[in-house]
């Protein structure tokens, strides 16, 4: 399968309604939470988002076709933490808010986002990226070489009624 004509690129932090889009694109897709449980994402994140995109603590890259539409895109949280033996560095990077519009699927473009991601990832040298995927990504994630780890979750919603 040959890639998509598109151009990946850095997203400003004036274009962060366009990441909360594919955000609440993204888990609409996959069935998590209702309307109003989207909408209220969208807004709880989006001051946190357009500081985080200010403060470089988020960078997210877009893929761009020819004509200026906005196909896809993702990003990487860094976050502050803690040493492990296996790992010496003090930050995490995590990938988040993978997404392509559905008329922009199965063109290559998440592969081309995330190959921006990783070489991004690897070249301030994280040792490990960690995501979380959905059924959809799992293929791509896993020729990319990524492996199930041993995370767990405990969800509090569960108890709480929430």
């Amino acid at each position: 399968m040959s890639a998509y004509q598109i151009t990946i690129r850095e997203a400003l932090p004036t274009e962060a309604a366009i990441i909360l889009h594919h955000r609440r694109s993204m888990f609409r897709d996959m069935g998590e939470g209702t309307s109003s449980n989207l909408d209220r994402m969208v807004e709880v994140a989006a001051p946190w988002l357009e500081a985080a995109l200010a403060q470089g603590t988020y960078r997210h890259w877009l893929a761009v076709d020819r004509s200026g539409r906005v196909a896809g895109g993702g990003g990487v949280l860094v976050s502050p933490w803690p040493p492990n033996p296996k790992d010496p560095c003090t930050e995490r990077a995590v990938i988040l808010n993978v997404y392509t519009e559905p008329e922009f699927r199965r063109k290559g473009i998440a592969r081309q986002v995330m190959t921006t991601i990783l070489e991004w990832v690897r070249a301030k040298g994280f040792r490990a990226v960690n995501l979380h995927s959905s059924a959809e990504g799992r293929a791509l994630y896993e020729e990319l070489g990524f492996e199930p780890t041993n995370e767990m979750r405990l969800n509090f919603s569960l108890f709480d009624g929430g």
